[in-house]
């Protein structure tokens, strides 16, 4: 290899790093952006109870249960972001209708994605997540308690979390409690986010909007060594499971 080709190389590896690196950071930075945005024609959809119920209207009494499928396929089928979703939940239904039918789809989605999982199998799984993230996490097949899944959906991984659910033994309503436990009071606060747009000052909209950014962008720019621990932290749970077992 020659100089010119290797100088290229070593600026290719250096950044390829900080390109990485600054992925979560646009992807907070835009997350906030676009709610800053939406802020003031949300807040004038949101002073005007008309037009939501205008819009409702339109579907009947099917309106609750449409958005709570459109959490549940949200999860199980397409790649919606979750977090719109749950902030709109809010906005359309207010602060307890809309965490029942957000919190409500999100554990059935993440249950059926787990059942789906155990009941398809292996293949299928491999086919939906790729056989290289199955075999990094194949120690989490061992893990089958409540709280030990309660961390696991703490960290940062998405949707992921409740397909490898599949893998293991544990019950699926224990498997449903746990998600309800970990990632419920986050969706209620999303929840809460967007039925309070209409009432909150803006500069108080605009310093929660900031910390829900900075919460995510903490998560996925360290995502890389959160996750290289957690595999860490599952392989040690999963080999003191087995030796409980034998």
């Amino acid at each position: 290899m020659n100089p010119k080709q290797q100088k290229s190389d070593a600026l290719e590896r250096g950044q390829r790093p900080l390109a990485a690196s600054a992925l979560p950071w646009l992807g907070g930075l835009l997350f906030v952006a676009v709610l800053a945005v939406l802020w003031l024609p949300l807040s004038r959809m949101g002073t005007n109870p008309a037009a939501i119920r205008a819009w409702l209207e339109q579907l009947g009494p099917l309106a609750p249960l449409a958005f709570f499928l459109l959490n549940v396929i949200q999860i199980v089928v397409a790649p919606i972001p979750g977090y719109p979703v749950q902030v709109l939940g809010g906005i359309l239904f207010g602060f307890v209708p809309g965490t029942i039918y957000t919190v409500g789809g999100m554990v059935a989605g993440g249950t059926l994605a787990a059942g789906l999982g155990r009941w398809l199998g292996r293949s299928w799984l491999e086919r939906r997540l790729g056989a290289d993230t199955l075999a990094h996490w194949s120690d989490i097949a061992h893990i089958n308690s409540f709280w030990m899944w309660w961390l696991i959906l703490l960290i940062p991984f998405g949707d992921l979390p409740y397909f490898f659910a599949g893998l293991t033994k544990i019950r699926l309503r224990t498997f449903a409690l746990a998600i309800l436990a970990s990632r419920g009071p986050f969706t209620a606060l999303l929840v809460w986010t967007g039925s309070s747009v209409a009432d909150l000052p803006l500069g108080w909209l605009t310093l929660l909007t900031g910390l829900i950014g900075l919460v995510v962008i903490a998560g996925f720019s360290q995502r890389a060594r959160i996750e290289a621990w957690a595999r860490a932290f599952v392989a040690r749970q999963a080999k003191q499971s087995e030796a409980r077992e034998q």
